[in-house]
């Protein structure tokens, strides 16, 4: 028994296949705006993702320049594919240039990205249809059995396609436990860079304070709490403060880059950078994830310090969707700067019985998301918890990991830090207190 193709079944296989040449373009562009986040872009996509042949050559034009440690723009690719006889294959210059003013925004590069290798694994999915339809026709192509088996093996190459490649391997656990770790700090002993720490408090509890005194002292070099000088020198610091206004920050900030300079370790200039936005910034839209990744991306950070929470969106604070929606745009910051963050988060109002939660308000991701979360609470003993502002620091989720954070704090001396650590006077032999007494 035969089939004919009918007219339908041709134009399947001679239409034109899925693209988006307008994509390839921005992604092209984006490319040449990465800096030194130009590998990174670069292994986004590979050559044989491009649908034009052109856009392919000048991917991999770019690559060579970054394995020679060049730079990657307009002047150095067109000198490296003139070099190497394509220039006037792609386009010429003028074309090149045309791409570098389409897009110049690095963080839009994965999103082209995206689409290129979408498209390009449904032309895989439509030659492997093909190939799979010709075998069934050809008589010769051998038993069903067999061709149903290849025809399964194809659509898993096209499931896979640039995936198997740079999975991680399994790997045996006496080797997995050779491998001797060691942090990378970005606080000795507190934080290292890619960790995530939620600090919350009520309103007034002083937790505002404590992370400008964190960012400070991190630009200076200096642990926050102990002031001592840090091994790995100064960080360099974004502030993004998405609540107060700028004359605020100024009477806040002022008085601790002076406390700095007093304690002999001056913050530089080029360490710590600021950005007001007290109508906050809705992460969960394109405009506000935006301008979060300029503001990364030009710092380019050790610690991001942030918030607070509920004014990075604008929907219903315990919208699960709304809050993911933000990690998500977080997350994309901290991993194009390999940075530490710190967030604030409000607690929850009390409710009249017993202390007040320190949980973050909102959506319980928050609990989840960090790998620490602490919350200030004030000291049962009520004359430390006033006169001296005797603060808990309490963990509200399981560390997961090992950390030197101070269990007390309290008021520091006019002029100095704001916070400092203590330890209570009625501290027993195990360390413990009941009720954080200061002296």
């Amino acid at each position: 028994m035969t089939h004919d193709h009918t007219p339908d079944d041709e134009d399947l296989f001679t239409r034109a296949q899925p693209n988006d040449t307008e994509a390839e373009q921005a992604y092209l562009g984006a490319l040449t705006f990465a800096s030194r986040d130009a590998r990174r872009v670069h292994q986004l996509v590979t050559a044989s993702d491009f649908y034009r042949p052109a856009h392919a050559t000048i991917h991999a034009a770019a690559g060579a320049l970054i394995d020679r440690n060049e730079p990657v723009d307009p002047i150095t690719l067109t000198n490296a594919l003139r070099a190497a006889g394509t220039l006037s294959k792609v386009g010429g210059a003028p074309y090149i240039h045309q791409l570098s003013r389409i897009i110049l925004a690095p963080s839009a590069a994965e999103h082209y990205a995206d689409i290129i290798r979408s498209l390009a694994q449904r032309r895989a999915l439509i030659e492997a249809g093909h190939r799979i339809v010709q075998s069934g026709f050809d008589p010769t192509a051998g038993e069903p059995a067999d061709l149903a088996e290849e025809a399964v093996a194809l659509a898993r190459d096209v499931r896979d396609q640039g995936r198997a490649a740079v999975d991680t391997p399994v790997t045996d656990m006496h080797d997995f436990l050779t491998v001797q770790d060691t942090y990378d700090w970005v606080i000795p002993g507190l934080l290292e860079h890619g960790d995530r720490l939620i600090l919350t408090a009520g309103e007034g509890g002083g937790k505002s304070v404590l992370l400008r005194q964190i960012a400070v002292a991190t630009a200076a070099g200096v642990n926050p709490f102990t002031i001592m000088p840090s091994e790995h020198g100064p960080q360099k610091v974004l502030v993004l403060d998405c609540e107060n206004s700028e004359p605020q920050n100024r009477r806040h900030y002022r008085p601790l880059m002076n406390a700095a300079a007093r304690a002999h370790m001056p913050v530089k200039r080029g360490q710590i950078h600021i950005d007001c936005r007290p109508e906050g910034v809705d992460l969960t839209r394109a405009h506000g994830r935006a301008w979060l990744m300029r503001r990364v991306e030009t710092v380019m950070p050790d610690l991001l310090v942030i918030g607070p929470v509920y004014q990075l969106h604008t929907g219903d604070p315990s919208s699960e969707d709304h809050a993911r929606r933000v990690t998500t745009a977080l997350n994309e910051a901290r991993v194009t700067a390999n940075c530490a963050m710190v967030l604030e988060a409000h607690a929850p109002h009390g409710n009249g019985f017993g202390p007040r939660a320190l949980r973050p308000a909102g959506s319980s991701l928050w609990l989840r998301w960090p790998e620490f979360g602490f919350g200030l609470r004030p000291v049962e003993d009520e004359k430390s918890a006033d006169e001296d502002r005797a603060r808990r620091l309490v963990p509200w989720r399981g560390l997961r990991d090992d950390r030197g954070f101070p269990q007390f704090l309290r008021q520091g001396q006019r002029g100095s830090w704001p916070w400092i650590p203590y330890t209570p006077i009625d501290t027993d032999i195990r360390g413990y207190s009941s009720t954080g007494a200061t002296g």
